[in-house]
């Protein structure tokens, strides 16, 4: 099992983002309708907002994070594309969070956030799959054309 911890930077100020379903981080930030965006100054929340995301593809989504000087993203599943995008804007990724938000913001604060437990297969490697050629012969719309 393979169990990824985060402890949150030692920075006066800092702006997270979490994509939101109901009352939790969002099983898949490239689905979440809303996201929720709070400001953690000295280990306390001092302001907190809501944002919708519908309708937004994930360049956009990366534009709104960039436009509210979000520093960190905390999410539960990402595209590889996403993530990516994301990253290259300067934005650091903690993904695989799961629970209630408020648990998880209280855990990030505290420096005892962890990820999702991973089961790990050592008969396997693991593979990361972004950039994987997709398709594998199977005819698309266009190609059967």
């Amino acid at each position: 099992m393979l169990i990824l911890c985060y402890v949150m930077p030692r920075e006066e100020r800092v702006k997270v983002a979490i994509p939101l379903f109901k009352s939790r981080v969002s099983p898949r930030f490239d689905f979440a309708a809303k996201l929720l965006v709070v400001t953690i100054t000295d280990r306390k929340i001092t302001d907190r907002q809501e944002f919708s995301l519908a309708n937004l593809n994930p360049i956009k989504r990366t534009s709104l994070l960039c436009k509210l000087r979000v520093q960190i993203m905390l999410c539960g599943g990402i595209s590889c594309f996403a993530e990516r995008y994301i990253k290259a804007h300067g934005i650091e990724v903690v993904p695989l969070v799961q629970g209630e938000v408020e648990e998880i913001l209280t855990l990030f604060i505290n420096g005892n956030l962890s990820s999702a437990i991973i089961p790990i297969i050592p008969e396997r490697p693991i593979r990361n799959n972004c950039g994987r050629k997709r398709g594998g012969g199977r005819k698309t719309f266009l190609s059967e054309q």
